[in-house]
């Protein structure tokens, strides 16, 4: 028996170092040393790993001082889109951009700098839509009334949450330079469809202070606006979900054909 053990021992210590005869301990390691061999090594695997470990601040974004702030922006327009004013935070708004929560207060101060921001981007938009269909409407005095009506009411509808907070003095800071340009801009073309029923000539930014404008053009901008205003804020407040969406069209172009009239000269 101790012989055919040491011929077993031999044939393993041959395996090992290649015909030599081997302590029978050899002989059992040898093919643990193999299976090592067959693993792959993880040195290399490990210093990778340790290239490529991500540090504390790793998922904040890095930006140029203005891409910084329009980033904010964008995140701050989705936060309020998704979530309403009510879950709107500026902690929210540094998450999504991928930043530190200090980011916002750094350029904004506050909540309230942010939501200013935002209402100039949606006075912005605003006059975009208006000035799209006022230049389809062409100069039809009717149909550039109607279409007053549809930008603004469908600026409301696309945008519900903008149209929310850019009329409340106490959520944005009116007296902002940004969103007073932003919301002159819309208040131009706004007067100037009405300037145009009056067959008067348009204004500009130098002249569109309402101290600066006739009485009848004044009485007229309030007529005017407080009609697409208060439909569009009816609609986004859901008041008027009972009217098909059809009929409520046909109603608002029939208004519109209605009031243009009574701002013409007789």
């Amino acid at each position: 028996m101790a012989k055919a053990t040491s011929n077993k021992g031999s044939r393993n210590g041959d395996a090992a170092v290649g015909g030599a005869a081997a302590p029978a301990t050899r002989g059992v390691t040898a093919p643990k040393r193999r299976r090592n061999r067959a693993l792959p090594d993880c040195t290399a695997a490990a210093a990778a790993l340790r290239d490529r470990e991500v540090p504390k601040d790793a998922t904040k974004q890095s930006y140029h001082h203005g891409a910084l702030k329009e980033a904010l922006v964008a995140a701050g327009e989705a936060v309020l889109a998704e979530r309403g004013l009510q879950g709107f935070t500026l902690r929210e708004c540094a998450r999504r951009a991928g930043v530190s929560h200090a980011a916002p207060k750094h350029h904004f101060g506050d909540v309230r700098g942010l939501l200013t921001e935002i209402a100039a981007r949606g006075f912005a938009q605003l006059t975009k839509r208006l000035r799209t269909k006022l230049r389809a409407a062409g100069a039809d005095l009717d149909a550039q009334f109607i279409a007053t009506a549809e930008a603004y009411l469908g600026f409301a509808e696309a945008y519900p949450e903008h149209f929310r907070i850019m009329f409340r003095s106490d959520l944005v800071d009116v007296c902002e330079p940004n969103l007073i340009r932003a919301a002159q801009q819309t208040f131009i073309e706004l007067t100037n469809v009405i300037h145009r029923q009056h067959g008067e000539p348009e204004v500009g930014v130098e002249v569109v202070e309402l101290r600066l404008m006739s009485i009848p053009v004044i009485d007229d901008i309030v007529l005017a606006w407080g009609y697409v205003h208060g439909l569009a804020h009816l609609k986004v407040e859901g008041q008027l979900a009972m009217i098909p969406k059809a009929v409520l069209k046909d109603a608002m172009v029939s208004a519109a054909r209605r009031l243009g009239p009574l701002m013409r000269p007789r």
